[in-house]
């Protein structure tokens, strides 16, 4: 009984209780004198029966009366013996019971007390305080912090089922799913914050794939192709099935980055048959209205349009076998107006042994066609140099042209409008662009021969030289334009 009363002076170990409710015959005594006195004088009358029917059988002082006094006696006293034992066991056990409900009940209030972080009071008790009244005090000072614990508990389950079904969607560990005791104010506050962190992750994620997903959608349609993987499927489908896991994520963006790769692909694709068509339209004349019918039917790059245009290439390309000859010939004059433009000498033209072949087959058209494309791209990688040396030549004849005007005497009686100040102005410009083109021109040839590591030529002859050339000439015939009025210094003299 002393672990019961610990933590309260007023009580004592359970011996000294029994001791106590054995020598203080308090109130109650009054009940058991008369229960005494009941059992005496019931038990009293039955006995003398006894004696009397013995009389009555055996006589008043013969033996066998008294052996069956004694009878009576052992019997009696045998059947009260182990009534009053089953009795008092009985009590016995009904006060064990109570101290160990005490004992647990002082138990629960010490875990209380540590998990809530605070004092339990409970009534005071002394000596004549019931067991009974004790357990029911105790038992009354812990339903509240029970009540709280409860709660407590309560909110923790619903937070951590929270956690559970978010961490689910997330495909994350849930970190508070091993705790199992009454968590303090602080652990519930910082549950509560982590759940906060966690629906923001889901709520970024979430529009980080509906954004993706309808990506997906577009390269799709503009691809025209259908979902054939399980995951494809999947992110197409409802999204409250997709499943918002980092590593889903990192796979929705290399199934973007793949059909982006696609998509480059596809685009390359289409455009170089629709470049190769419209050389091959070209070439055969194919109507107008028919081209563009196909055209505006066949837009895009996805895999039917390409799948139509590949036909379309095929089948012109028949056409185009079928017209050989017609078609080489077309191939020459193209050549040879691309190498007038891009200013080729007959030694550059004449290393292109195929375009003076008297044959006509495929492998002539095929090489020819190669040839152009060659020639179409030596242009326009170089476009830049072809539009100065155009430039230079404008002002380089213009220059020699007024040059022949100035040595001309006649110009002075003709001079009429100002003709020699327009000549002037003119002068002035071309003294001052023609400089400026050829130092740019230069820099770019020179730029050129030293990536490509090949000397740029024109009209046989390197084109660097042939500016030279050109001036030396010029300067050669110094001496006969002397005898002019105006010489060539007339132009970068001043």
């Amino acid at each position: 009984m002393s672990s019961i009363m610990f933590g309260s002076p007023s009580l004592k170990d359970d011996s000294s209780i029994v001791q106590r409710r054995d020598s203080s015959m308090g109130p109650g005594m009054d009940k058991i004198q008369l229960i005494l006195d009941e059992i005496y004088e019931y038990s009293k009358k039955e006995i003398l029966k006894v004696q009397r029917n013995l009389d009555v059988i055996y006589g008043s002082y013969s033996d066998e009366k008294k052996n069956g006094i004694n009878q009576l006696h052992e019997h009696l006293k045998a059947h009260v013996t182990s009534f009053l034992d089953e009795v008092v066991l009985e009590s016995e056990k009904d006060k064990n019971n109570i101290i160990k409900d005490i004992e647990e009940l002082l138990a629960e209030k010490e875990v209380l007390e540590k998990e809530l972080q605070m004092h339990i009071s409970i009534d005071d008790h002394n000596d004549a305080t019931p067991l009974i009244d004790v357990q029911i005090n105790i038992d009354k000072s812990l339903q509240e912090c029970r009540k709280i614990k409860e709660q407590r508990m309560t909110e923790l389950h619903k937070l951590q089922e929270e956690e559970k079904q978010i961490c689910q969607l997330l495909n994350e560990k849930p970190t508070y799913s091993g705790v199992t005791e009454m968590p303090s104010a602080t652990l519930l506050e910082n549950i509560k914050s982590h759940l906060i962190d966690l629906k923001n992750t889901q709520i970024k994620r979430r529009s980080t794939f509906l954004e993706q997903k309808s990506k997906v959608e577009l390269l799709l349609a503009d691809l025209g192709e259908i979902p054939i993987l399980q995951f494809d499927k999947l992110v197409l489908g409802d999204p409250n099935q997709f499943q918002l896991s980092k590593s889903n994520l990192d796979e929705l963006q290399k199934l973007i980055k793949r059909l982006e790769n696609q998509t480059e692909n596809q685009k390359c694709m289409a455009m170089e048959l629709r470049t190769k068509l419209n050389s091959l339209w070209d070439r055969l004349q194919i109507d107008v209205s028919y081209r563009e019918h196909f055209v505006s039917t066949k837009k895009g790059f996805g895999k039917t349009v390409i799948q139509d245009l590949k036909v379309e290439v095929e089948r012109c390309e028949t056409l185009k076998k079928e017209n050989i000859k017609q078609f080489i010939e077309k191939l020459r004059s193209e050549l040879n107006d691309l190498w007038d433009r891009c200013h080729f000498g007959d030694r550059q033209r004449k290393q292109c042994q195929v375009y003076y072949s008297t044959e006509y087959n495929e492998d002539v058209m095929d090489i020819l066609d190669i040839e152009v494309d060659n020639a179409k791209k030596f242009y326009t990688d170089n476009i830049s140099i072809y539009h100065l040396i155009e430039e230079r030549e404008h002002l380089w004849n213009k220059m020699i042209m007024m040059q022949e005007q100035a040595n001309d005497p006649a110009r002075l009686w003709q001079n009429r409008g100002g003709q020699l100040l327009k000549e002037e102005k003119e002068r002035k410009v071309i003294q001052k662009e023609l400089p400026r083109v050829e130092r740019e021109l230069k820099n770019q040839l020179q730029s050129y021969e030293q990536r490509e590591n090949k000397i740029f030529y024109y009209r046989d002859e390197r084109l660097i030289d042939f500016m030279e050339r050109q001036w030396d000439e010029l300067k050669s015939n110094k001496k006969n334009l002397q005898q002019t009025k105006v010489p060539i210094m007339f132009f970068f003299e001043k």
